[in-house]
């Protein structure tokens, strides 16, 4: 790299780095910061020229269509209770089970996680209710916190997830097959969060009997179960995802059934006097959501551009082919370089700024695409719970204030060991993450 390159990286990501700090949206401080790096490298008039198209071209990309389609699916499903039904049929199943609350809560983390795409959001919606439910169970808040902050990543590889999608679209991969590729990774982290919680739970009731406290614990006030709702968001699951594994729809085709089946559904299960304001609601949220994360592509977009113009994406991927280390140790290495990113950015930011640079230095090695999507995207959402830069943990500190920070560290720490035992069997098992899109024969 020429030296007034160098220059021009160390104060563009100075000026990333400080917008962040003062609480700059994470789009417009990779905008902004993008800008001025262009700015020092060509000329002004180039990086307005490169603001004033982001927009249009993030726009213009069809494969985004995906992205509102399944955000608006995701959002009248939660509307017409389905979510709601979902959670319910987990408290009434697991209920017996040591930490059945906490399993529960899980579960509503994960659907929630899966509409909205976002695990910060996901922390802070879930935050109140399930420590309240979790703790009047008999549960310390620990576990709460545990499972409240480590439930909100599993919606960026549960089906459908905006994470993956916007993996497929900076990287090239298929989206198709990057969406069928997170259901094995997914169950598996499900079933590890929940062997966890039970193993947390049952140390913790013997505690209690050992110590000798026999303090009554509450129960959690049981709701009947809405089987018709949950079998409607069975339907809605295998419309929307079902039919790309089967190869009847390609994945944009999908999401638009999707979304016209949870619109149907959705007036099915309405009161008429309340359809109008519940549909605005929807449609109103929906566009916000989508328009967040557009912000956040088009931003991301800006500062790739000026990565690119300043050699500083080729200059990098050149050094680390050209050295000597073994290839899974420059996977490893790549993947740590993710956890410090967790301080300061949501997964889908993580996975706009680093993927594309990443994923071109993996894949020069010789390693699957689609294999590699699951594991960074596992790993950006670790990020956000590995001490001491997790975001989710601020954000539930903030939100059940009673809990400090220490303690929530303390409670996602078992969860963090759960997800390395995911990470490391889909590394060691990469049929874990490859067999469905495999199977399905889809490109």
């Amino acid at each position: 790299m020429a030296p007034d390159n160098i220059l021009s990286l160390g104060v563009t990501i100075t000026i990333f780095i400080v917008l962040l700090g003062i609480r700059f949206h994470v789009g417009l401080a990779l905008m902004l910061s993008g800008l001025v790096g262009i700015s020092i490298i060509r000329s002004s008039g180039t990086a307005m020229s490169t603001i004033s198209g982001a927009p249009y071209a993030v726009a213009y990309n069809y494969s985004l269509v995906i992205i509102p389609l399944f955000i608006l699916m995701g959002v009248l499903a939660v509307r017409a209770g389905l979510a709601q039904a979902g959670f319910d049929l987990a408290s009434r199943l697991l209920k017996r089970l040591p930490g059945g609350s906490a399993l529960s809560s899980l579960a509503g983390s994960g659907l929630f996680a899966a509409v909205t795409g976002s695990s910060v959001a996901t922390v802070a919606t879930m935050a109140r209710v399930s420590t309240d439910a979790i703790v009047e169970s008999g549960q310390k808040s620990t576990l709460a916190a545990g499972v409240v902050c480590a439930g909100g990543t599993l919606g960026v590889l549960i089906p459908p997830s905006i994470v993956l999608v916007l993996y497929g679209v900076v990287t090239g991969e298929s989206i198709g097959r990057l969406l069928l590729s997170g259901i094995g990774p997914g169950l598996l982290t499900i079933l590890a969060y929940a062997v966890t919680i039970v193993i947390l739970a049952t140390f913790h009731k013997r505690k209690r009997l050992i110590d000798g406290n026999k303090d009554t614990i509450l129960k959690v006030k049981e709701n009947s179960v809405d089987i018709i709702g949950c079998l409607y968001l069975f339907v809605i699951f295998i419309v929307s995802i079902g039919t790309i594994y089967m190869g009847i729809a390609t994945p944009t085709e999908a999401a638009s059934f999707g979304a016209l089946t949870s619109l149907i559904v959705f007036f099915l299960r309405v009161k008429v006097s309340d359809i109008s304001s519940m549909l605005k609601e929807s449609l109103s949220e929906s566009i916000g959501l989508t328009s967040m994360t557009f912000l956040l592509i088009a931003g991301a977009s800006v500062f790739t551009y000026f990565l690119a113009i300043s050699g500083a994406s080729s200059a990098l991927v050149q050094s680390v082919t050209a050295s000597a280390i073994p290839p899974y140790m420059v996977l490893i290495l790549c993947l740590l370089l993710l956890l410090p990113l967790g301080m300061f950015l949501d997964g889908i930011s993580m996975i706009l700024v680093a993927a594309p640079l990443l994923h071109q230095i993996l894949t020069s090695y010789g390693f699957d695409g689609v294999w590699l999507a699951i594991l960074i995207v596992k790993v950006a959402e670790m990020a956000l719970i590995t001490p001491p830069v997790g975001m989710n943990i601020f954000v539930y500190s903030g939100t059940v204030k009673e809990v400090g920070i220490s303690t929530a560290f303390r409670g996602v720490i078992p969860f963090i060991i759960a997800d390395l035992f995911v990470v490391a069997i889909i590394i060691f098992i990469p049929g874990i993450a490859t067999f469905l899109p495999e199977y399905s024969g889809i490109n």
